[in-house]
């Protein structure tokens, strides 16, 4: 099965956490490593809330792959700053997804937009897996 265009399997998801003080940098913002941690954060809980937890996936012989991050940067976030992080899961080609992510600061603003193309490994056979016949 070809996928002709990008299709959204999964959209909408949003998850807020409060900036800690220990995540920021020598200038007094989130240092830049801290956003890969909360964008991460955001896509466990959003695969868990879509009904599709991580734990499940590897009860079931399934890991996921990351294959490619792309983090653009557009305004600082500093302490105590809450943030919400959107997510929404997009089908690429049969055995590959890309997570598009922004973070946005309470007043609204966008501070970084992300992409997060990964699939589902078959740990058994070491190949990837088909996304909609593992979801």
């Amino acid at each position: 099965m070809q996928i002709a265009e990008r299709q959204k399997i999964r959209e909408g998801h949003k998850h807020s956490l409060n900036v800690r003080w220990d995540e920021l940098d020598a200038n007094r913002h989130v240092n830049n490593k801290n956003y890969q941690g909360y964008l991460d954060e955001a896509r466990m809980r959003a695969m868990r809330d879509w009904g599709a937890p991580m734990e499940e996936f590897a009860d079931k012989g399934f890991g996921p792959v990351i294959l490619n991050l792309n983090l653009k940067f557009i305004k600082e976030i500093s302490y105590p700053e809450e943030i919400t992080i959107e997510s929404d899961l997009v089908l690429t080609s049969p055995t590959r997804a890309v997570f598009e992510q922004k973070i946005l600061l309470s007043n609204g603003k966008l501070a970084c937009q992300a992409s997060t193309e990964w699939t589902l490994l078959d740990l058994n056979r070491k190949r990837p897996a088909k996304f909609m016949e593992v979801l």
